[in-house]
């Protein structure tokens, strides 16, 4: 598995590929549309500031944390901010938006997202304890983290193409109407 997890480099980048492709296939559907622009808007942010904030070496599991939850609260609370916007821009796209209900999919990505917020919390907390000679090894973040990384990237990357195809169909003219 050590082997495996040094391909997590690579691993980070595919949910936000496979994001972008997705939001083509599905632009039609304002639900997909709206989740899978945030997924996309957080994906970016945070694949372009990780070569900055793994230098922070203890902080970066908050940085983590805050990129995790920059998704998870819009889209658990997507009502209230799709009013909110709609209020603001009155545009019928986020009214609409805040109609919609979630669907399985975008429930398990945000059980994933979720999950990786409770990993690196443990992980930010237990090399804070570390730091402070509390404990002698962190071995969350030795042995656990890169590995549970790597399985919520693959589970991600999954679930947004299951979202897609659930939203658009495997057959893009038999769903076309």
């Amino acid at each position: 598995m050590d082997a495996l997890s040094n391909y997590l480099v690579y691993l980070d980048y595919l949910p936000t590929f496979i994001a972008f492709f997705a939001l083509l296939v599905c632009w039609q559907n304002v639900g997909a549309r709206w989740f899978l622009i945030l997924f996309l808007t957080v994906g970016i942010i945070d694949n372009y500031t990780a070569q900055y904030s793994i230098n922070w070496t203890t902080h970066f599991y908050g940085w983590t944390i805050l990129m995790n939850l920059l998704f998870f609260v819009p889209s658990f609370y997507r009502k209230t901010f799709a009013l909110h916007i709609h209020r603001v821009t009155n545009l019928s796209f986020f009214e609409k938006a805040a109609s919609l209900k979630f669907s399985q999919q975008e429930a398990a990505i945000l059980l994933l997202c979720f999950l990786s917020i409770v990993a690196h919390l443990i992980c930010y907390i237990e090399i804070l304890l570390y730091k402070y000679y509390v404990i002698d090894t962190p071995y969350i973040k030795l042995y656990l983290l890169k590995k549970i990384q790597l399985v919520l990237h693959i589970f991600s990357s999954l679930a947004v193409l299951s979202f897609t195809f659930d939203k658009k169909g495997s057959n893009y003219e038999t769903t076309r109407a």
